[in-house]
């Protein structure tokens, strides 16, 4: 039996790079100086990465850093991907534990518009208030 080689993406724009690759041969983005990027930053641009267990850690992370500055990459990540509720839902979670600011609102009411039924009744009840 054949073992798979994992697969490596570039942490700046999601390509295939090799596992020895120092930057990306796609975009040219530095893997040294992604490292020394703010980790808060770095969680952010995992929300846009192709795999779904990449962006939910991603998703969870934020949540428990709990900083409304994430909050649109946070809503923008769960439009892009409509038919992941177990992901949006998730979001929304992650979206609770921030402060009630015009940021967090500003997601929530985004969410409003999400295809999914679920989703569009979390981000109902996510009320103004912090918990």
């Amino acid at each position: 039996v054949m073992s798979e080689q994992p697969t490596w993406f570039c942490p700046e724009c999601h390509a295939e790079v090799g596992a020895q690759d120092t930057r990306c041969p796609h975009c040219g983005a530095d893997f040294a100086a992604w490292a020394a990027r703010p980790y808060g930053e770095r969680l952010i641009l995992a929300l846009q990465h192709p795999l779904s267990e990449a962006r939910m850690s991603a998703i969870i992370a934020l949540g428990k850093r709990g900083d409304s500055a994430a909050a649109a990459a946070l809503a923008a990540c769960a439009l892009a991907h409509p038919s992941d509720v177990v992901q949006a839902l998730e979001i929304l979670r992650a979206l609770a534990r921030m402060p009630a600011d015009a940021q967090r609102e500003a997601a929530r009411s985004a969410l409003l518009a999400h295809p999914a039924h679920a989703v569009r009744s979390a981000a109902r009840a996510l009320t103004r208030h912090a918990h």
